[in-house]
């Protein structure tokens, strides 16, 4: 027998207390660590972890720990992820075949409100973790539903139109601007450009590929440049979309920039350009094309503008010749006499026929 037990049975004689050997006060099996709360809004609930480790001195097996929003957090709250558990909109199964001494899993929750759930507190989640020759052990933990972080961000063009010939590049700007209280994060998909090619972002801090990506702290602005070449004198609008991630943008109608293009070569502009009369390009470069302006009458004033106003050729009716004999008048009298002498000729021929038949036949008669 070891001292350490020999030590315990004196001590139980005696009537005194001393704590048990390591081994078997690591009979717990399972320990939980589980987050304080997790508030949950409509765009997700953050970063919120739920641990179990093992605490024994030897592996465990088939350990399983399993997830349930309860109370009110099971209307109001949604499951969105759980790692690579398996997971319903509330509950959440996560399977480990073995886990050795003083190892652990941990499980990242993301818990999404639903939408126009009533703020305020909605029930926990209620966890629990077992495994073979262990006991189990379970926790809960309050959920909370919140107003999403929310943020205003903007775009501005900054060019209000862009005056190009067929084969120029140009270079154009979006500024943003965030007017919220909390940091917004920007994707900002690369521009779309019919009629352009060669488009390049010269200053994008995070290029993904499809899309810049823009840290903006709240109260910031960032300007973010691109350049593109005209390839042809009818191009579409250029325009850069953007969107909020990890915030709610109260406004979006306003993360949208154009560009409007007017081309020297056709003294044409996408739309109606402040500045100009109509959509009639303006004064043209040393390189454009002539281009017939705006009509100035004697007195100063602009005249009309023949290079936009387009009028239809009047309509020219054409002649259809007329026949020369005109057809009598439709006459129902004359129509029903024709139909009886018709056939009266018809009873008559067939009368004779018959007769002629008859004839014929008592003449081959003996």
């Amino acid at each position: 027998m070891s001292r350490s037990w020999i030590a315990v049975l004196s001590a139980a004689v005696l009537g005194v207390s001393v704590p048990l050997p390591a081994a078997a006060a690591g009979r717990a099996g399972l320990t939980l660590g589980l987050p304080a709360t997790i508030t949950a809004t409509e765009l997700g609930g953050g970063d919120s972890v739920v641990r179990v480790e093992n605490t024994t001195g030897h592996d465990l097996s088939r350990v399983m720990l399993r997830l349930r929003l309860t109370g009110a957090a099971a209307s109001r709250v949604e499951l969105a992820s759980a790692d690579w558990c398996d997971h319903t909109r509330t509950t959440a199964t996560c399977k480990v075949d073995r886990l050795s001494p003083g190892d652990g899993i941990a499980i990242r929750l993301d818990l999404r409100a639903r939408k126009n759930a009533a703020h305020g507190a909605a029930g926990g989640v209620a966890v629990s973790a077992a495994a073979a020759g262990t006991a189990a052990v379970s926790g809960t933990f309050p959920v909370t539903v919140a107003s999403p972080p929310y943020t205003d961000v903007s775009a501005t063009a900054e060019q209000s139109a862009v005056y190009l010939h067929t084969g120029d590049t140009a270079a154009l700007g979006v500024v943003y601007r965030n007017s919220g209280p909390v940091p917004a994060r920007l994707r900002v998909a690369d521009p779309a450009a019919t009629g352009f090619d060669d488009v390049t972002w010269t200053d994008c801090p995070d290029d993904d590929g499809d899309a810049c990506l823009v840290e903006l702290p709240a109260g910031a602005s960032r300007r973010l440049g691109l350049t593109m070449r005209l390839t042809g004198p009818q191009p579409a609008e250029p325009h850069v979309a953007m969107t909020v991630e990890g915030a709610y943008d109260r406004i979006v109608t306003d993360n949208l920039a154009t560009y409007p293009v007017c081309v020297y070569d056709t003294g044409r502009c996408t739309r109606n350009v402040p500045g100009t009369h109509s959509d009639v390009f303006a004064a043209p470069s040393a390189r454009a094309a002539a281009v017939e302006p705006v009509g100035v009458a004697a007195d100063g004033s602009l005249g009309e503008d023949r290079a936009v106003a387009l009028t239809a050729p009047e309509h020219e009716p054409v002649a259809v010749a007329q026949e020369a004999a005109q057809e009598p008048p439709y006459d129902f009298f004359d129509e029903v006499t024709g139909i009886l002498v018709y056939s009266l000729l018809a009873l008559f021929i067939i009368g004779a026929s018959i007769a002629l038949a008859l004839r014929k036949r008592a003449a081959d008669q003996p």
